[in-house]
């Protein structure tokens, strides 16, 4: 199942949105080197048309879709970085629950 927002893990359920996503980044940290490339290949592809938007105005007209962009950022790559995070999940929360 593809996973949008990090509620909806039941390993992270018992955590506030700070910890769930410091436990998702500590477990980005885990992938190898191979899918943090294909991770970042695959947020450029879902980014460039937006940023291919930004060439075709010119002037203030650009600001709406700047904002646009600002908005649909995180909307676009946490949940790629969060089914990405899944893998290594229990070994981050043990490690997040360790230092904490």
């Amino acid at each position: 199942m593809f996973t949008f927002f990090s509620s909806q893990l039941d390993e992270l359920k018992h955590l506030k949105i700070r910890e769930r996503q410091a436990v998702i980044a500590l477990s980005l940290s885990m992938i190898s080197p191979t899918e943090r490339v294909l991770l970042r290949i695959i947020k450029l592809v879902l980014l460039s048309p937006l940023f291919l938007i930004f060439t075709l105005f010119k002037g203030w007209i650009v600001i709406p879709f700047l904002i646009l962009g600002g908005l649909c950022y995180p909307l676009l790559t946490t949940p790629i970085e969060i089914n990405f995070a899944k893998k290594n999940l229990a070994e981050a929360l043990k490690q997040f629950e360790q230092g904490a």
